[in-house]
């Protein structure tokens, strides 16, 4: 009935190297019997099982089905064959909670179309000893009676296989052997197999035992029954076992077998007369009464009889879950799920809603909304973002293929910060765009958020300096922190310097305290009063609180103000700049790779290793000279200064070695930028960070050591190609004249040469590769532009209301590439609305999918997380037969609940927001911009029907295309 021929699964791991799980495997299993697979965790004895279950697909090879070849299956197919031919048991049972035990197991049967048998039930239930527990819950039963409901439930549609992979594992040794018990009388008419570490039980119940190891079967045995065999009247041998019968009288031969028996022997004899243990040692070595003992013997296929099927024995039949049990599944989300199914039935009505209120509008003015949104907002801080625009040339094989282009992050020079303050006052300044994180012991809930977006300094004349709680920060290690900050500190706690607890309950006693941000550790010395946080996200300051909408909310209403921003000094702020430099277009020359390599004694240049540096041009280099980034240069002296070591201590130079051992010590901890010293308080070790001052200085001290002791002292550059790896093109051979600190930390190994070895590389490079882009821009940021963001004060005036106007309507890029343009949410927020009603303008059913697409993430949001809360489920039911349509049914019927709810209240807020908004808005400009009628409501709910389809479609469809292992592998 099934066979299996060279099955092969390759699993990929997340480092890409393949795993073999089943390496050619080719089995035929009989119509009936038990048979058990063994082998070590990881044989792939559980692969196997699921492959020819249909559970997981093989890379190569196929399954035999009563004849029928899994070559040509879909996921369909193998839902179907298992809906109607398998019957599952699990370790972990996996039975569904919310139904009681009589339908979990006439779940089976219903599935394939026929109608609940309770007879049938009953009489399964009274079979694995669960009679009258039929109305019971599974959470009120023991793991054995789960485990029997499980065999109960595969048994319901009289499967002609049944697979159990480790159903003893999760029960006690007399449970299992009760399990083991029941399976093996149904192995007397059904094909039973299953996955076992236990080779006692799968001896004892087993009538072929296949061992695996490494994907590979490396035994393949049945039982069979060895016969006995007569050495004179009295006495017979079975095997090994030498028998004399019962109450005779041995004659002089017969002593002399014994004798030859005990002779021949390489191990202890033992010899009993009680029958009890006669008895036991029969038990244990399986030898009956009859004298034939059992024993496994190598398997033989051509025994197994082949048998030929019609097309009507080797039919599947396709699931058919009934709606009741959809539903009841899908219902079952809302009520475990309360909180975000209430926002996302308020945020989907709100969306319908105002699709509602769109579709009755009859003129729309961008200006008046931009600017009304701008007098009602509470905020009195917005953020100005700087863009410019660059051309993307894309060449292929040498040849222009393509342009397009692209927008990247300019910065924002003093001179720009000077032309703000003018337009909208003294009190504007430049912010750092950072993406750093503070440590806390616990976020006790999504409300206290540990990142700094931005970090800024404030000029002596900003009135912000007024609201500090302590003072600004002097030195390089102090900070001024924002009050939400410090709240996120005191509630959450933070570890200081010392690696202790920061023990504050106020603001007032975190002043002086250390915290670390982004690596360093600052001082606190001021606390910058930003303003209250708004009490509707209150409620996220609760750990169970999982509402990941409100959550979003909070975080954008952090980065819009000054709760995200540290604050330090002149100096800092420029050191923190060079960290965060901004993505850049740039030529394909900085990200291609260079081989670095030092001279040997000899004079020549070996590549031992590749290293992957990036190269820049530097001002003042000549043609035979070349700078290393620190990382680079540490890299390789280290590997440098080893082979010198090694070298002397092979010659037995101790004290010429010894030397060089405390320059390598130097080049460490150089390397990282500190000195690992032990806290006196702690008594831990921790990695004391230079200041900029002396790792300059130890850098120059390194530098000057390793000339001295004439160990690299030049370097050579050669092109380098990855996917040959190979070097190509022109080798520089240069000078090393110094070390740089001073670079892009996004790539810490580089070098530095000049412009014309750079250009004579660029011309190589692009000679040698097949696709290479060029990116040409009117812009250059000007040398003191570090700021990724400006902070600009809005006092709610006309006057700049109408400038911020100007520059949200500007959508131009200006002579130098740039735009400056808001970039607070409410801003972004009014540009999607301004997008959606000028389409409405002109197309109105554009606006309407706009919206729809709105309603349709906020449904599918919630449908993903149902999905992912309902994995469990998802696995048991595609296990016992379900097909990925059944999947959706139960999905479907959850969304088209929340959507009914939803159109009904939008219905109900879109006419009463009508009538308000015709009795206000409308009354000021002379016209009823909202009639809300019968034509709308139709629209209204022809766009909830379509968008809850596609929001429900997309996440349900990829869950129900994967494989039921991957399912099952997620319980």
């Amino acid at each position: 009935m099934l066979e299996v021929r060279n099955l092969t699964k390759i699993y990929k791991t997340k480092s890409s190297e393949d795993v073999h799980a089943l390496a050619g495997v080719t089995l035929k299993f009989p119509e009936k019997g038990m048979v058990f697979m063994l082998g070590k965790s990881g044989s792939g004895k559980s692969t196997l099982l699921n492959v020819c279950g249909g559970l997981d697909a093989p890379t190569e090879g196929e399954i035999l089905i009563k004849g029928r070849s899994s070559k040509d299956f879909s996921q369909s197919d193998f839902d179907s064959y298992r809906n109607t031919y398998v019957g599952f048991i699990f370790q972990e049972y996996n039975i569904l909670n919310e139904f009681s035990v009589e339908d979990n197991i006439s779940l089976a049967l219903e599935l394939q179309g026929k109608s609940k048998d309770k007879k049938a039930v009953e009489a399964l239930l009274e079979q694995v000893d669960l009679n009258g527990l039929g109305k019971r819950k599974p959470n009120t039963l023991s793991g054995g009676q789960k485990q029997r409901i499980a065999i109960a439930r595969a048994l319901v549609k009289s499967p002609e296989i049944i697979m159990a992979d480790e159903p003893s594992g999760a029960l006690d040794s007399n449970t299992g052997k009760q399990v083991f018990e029941t399976l093996k009388k149904l192995s007397q008419d059904k094909l039973v197999l299953v996955v076992s570490h236990d080779r006692e039980f799968a001896e004892q119940y087993g009538d072929r035992i296949i061992e695996l190891k490494d994907g590979k079967v490396i035994s393949d045995v049945s039982k069979t029954s060895e016969q006995q065999k007569e050495l004179s009247e009295n006495i017979h041998t079975v095997g090994n076992v030498l028998c004399v019968k019962k109450g005779t009288n041995l004659c002089d031969s017969d002593y002399e077998i014994i004798r030859e028996f005990l002779a021949n022997s390489e191990s202890d004899i033992i010899i009993a007369n009680n029958e009890k243990d006669v008895n036991s040692f029969k038990k244990v070595n399986r030898i009956t009464d009859a004298g034939e003992k059992e024993v496994f013997l190598d398997t033989d296929d051509s025994e197994i009889s082949k048998k030929e099927y019609s097309a009507e024995e080797s039919r599947f039949i396709r699931s058919k879950l009934p709606a009741k049990h959809a539903i009841r599944i899908g219902m079952s989300s809302l009520k475990s799920k309360p909180v975000r199914l209430f926002f996302t039935i308020i945020l989907c009505t709100i969306a319908f809603t105002l699709f509602g209120l769109l579709s009755t509008m009859s003129f729309y003015d961008t200006e008046a909304t931009f600017k009304e949104t701008m007098r009602n907002m509470q905020q009195n801080m917005l953020r100005l973002e700087k863009k410019y625009l660059a051309k993307e040339t894309v060449y292929q094989n040498g040849e222009e293929s393509y342009e397009y282009d692209n927008v990247y992050e300019a910065r924002f020079s003093e001179k720009d910060i000077k032309d703000m303050q003018e337009t909208f006052g003294a009190d504007t300044f430049g912010g750092v765009r950072v993406y750093y994180e503070y440590n806390i012991r616990s976020s006790n809930g999504s409300y206290w958020v540990n990142d700094v977006m931005s970090a800024a300094y404030l000029p002596e004349n900003n009135s912000l300096r007024e609201k500090i709680n302590g003072s600004y920060p002097e030195a390089n290690d102090e900070i001024c922190i924002s009050n939400y900050i410090a709240d996120v500190i005191i509630q959450c706690k933070s570890y200081d310097d010392k690696g202790e607890v920061l023990d504050a309950s106020t603001h007032e006693e975190l002043l002086g305290k250390k915290i670390s941000i982004g690596g360093v550790f600052y001082k606190i010395v001021g606390i910058l009063d930003c303003g209250e946080i708004s009490e509707k996200y209150e409620e996220l300051k609760s750990p169970e609180n999982e509402n990941g909408q409100l959550q979003y909310e909070l975080e954008t209403e952090l980065r819009d103000g000054l709760h995200m921003v540290m604050f330090v000094n002149e100096e800092r702020i420029a050191m923190i700049a060079k960290e965060n430099v901004p993505y850049r277009g740039e030529n394909l020359l900085t990200y291609r790779n260079v081989a670095v390599t030092f001279k040997n004694q000899k004079g020549e240049y070996k590549y031992p290793n590749w290293s992957n540096a990036v190269y820049q041009s530097r001002e003042g280099l000549t043609d035979d000279q070349m700078m290393l980034s620190k990382d680079l240069y540490c890299q390789l002296l280290m590997e440098k200064y080893n082979e010198k070591i090694e070298e002397l201590n092979n010659k037995d130079r101790w004290e010429e070695a010894e030397k060089h051992y405390k320059t390598l010590e130097l080049c460490s901890q150089v390397q990282m930028g500190g000195i690992w010293k032990e806290n006196s308080e702690t008594k831990k070790s921790e990695l004391v960070k230079f200041s900029n001052e002396e790792l300059v200085q130890k850098v120059n001290s390194l530098f000057a050591k390793a000339q001295e002791d004439g160990i690299m002292t030049h370097v050579g550059a050669q092109l380098f190609n990855h996917s040959t790896e190979s070097v190509y093109g022109t080798q520089r051979e240069a000078q090393i004249v110094g070390v740089v600190t001073d670079y892009d930390n996004r790539n810490g190994e580089q070098i530095f040469v000049s412009d014309a070895v750079m250009e004579d590389w660029w011309n190589e490079q692009k000679v040698n590769v097949d696709y290479y882009s060029i990116t040409s821009t009117n812009y250059q940021d000007e040398k003191d532009a570090v700021y990724g963001t400006l902070y600009i004060p809005y006092d709610h005036s006309e006057a700049q209301t109408q400038m911020f106007w100007e520059m949200y309507k500007n959508e131009g890029y200006g002579e130098d590439g740039s735009r400056i343009k808001p970039t607070s949410t409410f801003v972004n927020s009014l540009e999607m609305v301004d997008s959606m009603v000028k389409s409405l303008s002109t197309v109105f059913l554009y606006a309407g999918l706009v919206l729809a697409i709105f309603a349709a993430l906020l449904l599918s949001n919630f449908i993903s997380v149902s999905i992912s809360q309902k994995k469990r489920e998802i696995g048991i039911l595609r296990a016992v037969g379900a097909r990925s349509l059944d999947v959706f049914k139960i999905f479907f019927s959850e969304s088209f609940a929340i959507t009914i709810i939803c159109i009904l209240l939008a219905t109900f807020a879109s006419a009463l927001i009508c009538n308000i908004l015709n009795s206000t808005v409308a009354t000021e400009i002379g016209a009823a911009l909202f009639v809300f009628g019968a034509m709308s409501f139709i629209i209204l709910v022809a766009i909830a029907i379509v968008t809850t389809v596609i929001a429900t479609f997309l996440p349900v469809w990829n869950a129900a295309k994967k494989k039921p292992v991957d399912s099952i592998r997620a319980l």
